[in-house]
């Protein structure tokens, strides 16, 4: 009943913002290098289950703002962030959306994958350029003219979890995910690209979220026998409970393979810090290298007095530098215009630039760039897509560090893929 009252109210919400988003013409309307400031709109999960994620969001996008603010602006118009919390929920994104839409904001970056769904239908009418951040496979084919995505596929996560499993000659293997709609599509990738790699798939065990126990889910998993691996994904809450009763029923002692989940201290101390240092392992964008890194690391420290970047705040940070240059590039703000831009500025054919202030002054030179970002290249496929490598990573006894056990290159995750169909 409450799932279907949800449903109907997303619906209705849906509905009434289209109305609004239609009419109220949200992106920019500067023409020129007026000075006028820029707004950017933030759409981030601030509060809920999954907070820290806008954190990691937010440090990115600061950084971001900074560089371009301190290197002259866009187009001489300091940029000026309105942020909003989605609380993690399709449906709350919707009124935080339109929160943000007062705001006349030039371009917005967010929401995640958690809510992408609950808004990625307005800002083509809204004439609005989007970035979101976040895996989902849901948009690996996405039709929208002005949504972009800066983080990898999860599909690409996913393919790295096999061939981890894979390499390490683990072939039999159990699942345990969380019902929802992301783990649920992580879940038949992973399954797809361990079988057709030469795995097999024991049993596979659906969590509903924050239950007070998982015994008799754990206790059908391991009723064909001990794994070689369990993949799994859940939040640190229902796996707090979830490790807990494993080793309360003697079965906290094989290798948990997750997604970038497990590659957050939260969940090391879901499982245990002493346990996951020998079972836990994450998946972790591959650490970045190179002159944008560099700079990025400056402007890092700058804002937030630290040399260690949060997880893809690089992402964001990206974000915000090809907003500027392609406005830059387009000599205007008008979304409807410089949306046609994006790529111009980051895919290959230019010469490539890997700071705002150097691309910006090759621009004013009249030649054609493709900007490096501090996340690697980021370069969009005809669905606004980029991709990247990985590493898989372990945790230390204290949580303080992790060890890179395996990197996952594009090649190997294409070859993983490819397999799977």
């Amino acid at each position: 009943m409450f799932g279907r009252n949800r449903s109907r109210l997303l619906t209705a919400v849906l509905m009434t913002f289209g109305v609004v988003a239609c009419g109220g013409g949200t992106s920019g309307s500067s023409s020129s290098s007026s000075g006028q400031p820029v707004t950017m709109a933030e759409l981030f999960p601030m509060s809920g289950r999954e907070a820290f994620v806008g954190q990691w969001f937010l440090h990115g996008a600061k950084a971001g703002v900074y560089d371009v603010n301190k290197n002259g602006g866009v187009m001489g118009g300091q940029i000026k962030e309105v942020l909003a919390d989605t609380g993690g929920d399709p449906v709350d994104a919707v009124p935080a959306w339109r929160k943000l839409a007062t705001q006349n904001p030039t371009f917005e970056v967010g929401p995640s994958s958690l809510e992408i769904q609950g808004v990625i239908k307005n800002y083509d009418p809204a004439h609005l350029v989007d970035f979101m951040q976040g895996g989902t496979s849901q948009v690996d084919h996405m039709q929208y003219k002005y949504v972009f995505r800066t983080t990898p596929s999860d599909t690409t996560i996913t393919a790295a979890m096999a061939y981890f499993a894979v390499q390490k000659g683990w072939k039999k293997a159990v699942t345990l995910f969380e019902t929802t709609s992301d783990a649920t599509d992580e879940l038949n990738h992973v399954t797809t690209y361990f079988k057709h790699n030469g795995g097999t798939i024991q049993d596979s065990e659906q969590l509903a979220l924050h239950q007070s126990s998982y015994r008799s889910e754990i206790t059908k998993a391991f009723a064909n026998g001990t794994p070689d691996v369990v993949f799994v994904k859940s939040d640190a809450q229902t796996g707090a409970t979830l490790f807990a009763n494993m080793k309360e029923l003697g079965h906290l002692n094989v290798p948990l393979v997750s997604d970038d989940t497990g590659n957050t201290v939260e969940y090391a101390k879901a499982v245990g810090l002493a346990d996951a240092s020998k079972y836990l392992y994450g998946v972790a964008g591959a650490p970045g290298t190179g002159e944008a890194w560099k700079h990025y690391l400056q402007d890092y420290q700058a804002v937030w007095n630290s040399d260690k970047p949060v997880e893809l705040s690089q992402n964001t940070y990206d974000a915000t530098i090809i907003a500027s240059l392609a406005m830059t590039e387009a000599k205007t703000t008008d979304g409807k215009v410089w949306v046609d831009h994006i790529k111009k500025v980051s895919n290959p054919g230019g010469t490539k630039c890997y700071t705002y202030a150097s691309c910006v002054q090759l621009l004013k030179d009249g030649k054609k760039i493709n900007f490096e970002g501090a996340s690697g290249p980021q370069d969009f496929n005809q669905y606004n897509n980029t991709f990247g490598d990985w590493d898989i990573v372990q945790f230390n006894a204290d949580a303080s560090a992790t060890t890179t056990v395996l990197h996952v290159g594009a090649d190997a995750v294409a070859k993983v893929s490819a397999a799977g169909g």
